[in-house]
């Protein structure tokens, strides 16, 4: 995980190096209170509605909350992005993520003034394994294509997926972060369907064990893979300073 973290982190630093940055860039501070925000990038353009500032580096480091370390206004502070893409911005999934995170980190430094540091810390975490029977699922089959995944709160599918990958995807469904142990260093297509464990609980007149299995059953029996808490270090992002209030546009 950390070999492709510092792989990310030096195609990043490629495409600064190459001068990329968004062609027009709009920050200004949200201060509406709402309880809601949402950002969507397409279309050559970047649009991020009451988000805070720690989700705005989440973004730009592709890093979850946890890995991101700073002071509590980065996440009471909310900020309005409208931004234009580059037409040199690469369509390959992987190097498209790697250079809007480039711009991202770009634009975080220019406006926001945003400095930071990465260091190892220890978590705990639920530990990504090949069962004991091995694994149930094939290398991809087209590897040309790009990588592509599409889930929904009972089934996930994935196409030419590398297991770091599977593993951030599944981070996103238990309580710990995953991190991938496996091993295994292909990509692969995966199908996997399951339960939302709050339907695994019985209530006062319905069971609902018999509609399918939980996520770490599902995950063993469908794929051959398994679970396990264990302690590992993750690298953090942690800020050292950023300004509360974002040079003008």
């Amino acid at each position: 995980m950390r070999v492709r973290f510092v792989c990310l982190w030096l195609a990043a630093l490629a495409w600064n190096a190459a001068g990329q940055e968004f062609e027009v860039v709009s920050v200004k501070p949200n201060k509406s209170e709402s309880g809601s925000s949402s950002s969507n990038s397409n279309l050559g353009r970047l649009t991020a509605t009451n988000n805070s500032l720690k989700t705005l580096i989440m973004m730009a480091y592709g890093v979850p909350e946890y890995r991101v370390e700073g002071p509590a206004w980065l996440t009471s502070e909310h900020f309005d992005v409208a931004a234009k893409f580059p037409e040199a911005l690469p369509k390959d999934p992987e190097k498209y993520r790697v250079g809007f995170q480039a711009m991202m980190q770009k634009m975080l430094a220019d406006r926001f003034k945003l400095q930071v540091h990465r260091e190892q810390k220890t978590f705990t975490v639920y530990a990504l394994v090949v069962g004991k029977n091995g694994i149930k699922f094939k290398e991809a089959a087209d590897t040309a294509s790009g990588s592509q995944s599409n889930s929904n709160n009972t089934h996930y599918t994935g196409k030419n997926v590398s297991m770091s990958r599977f593993a951030e995807f599944l981070a996103r469904r238990v309580d710990m972060p995953v991190v991938d142990m496996t091993d295994l260093k292909a990509t692969y297509d995966l199908k996997l369907d399951w339960v939302p464990e709050s339907k695994e609980k019985k209530d006062d007149t319905v069971s609902f064990a018999d509609a399918g299995p939980a996520l770490p059953q599902a995950l063993q029996e469908q794929l051959g893979l398994k679970l396990e808490i264990r302690k590992a270090p993750i690298e953090v992002v942690v800020v050292d300073h950023a300004e509360r209030v974002p040079t003008e546009n």
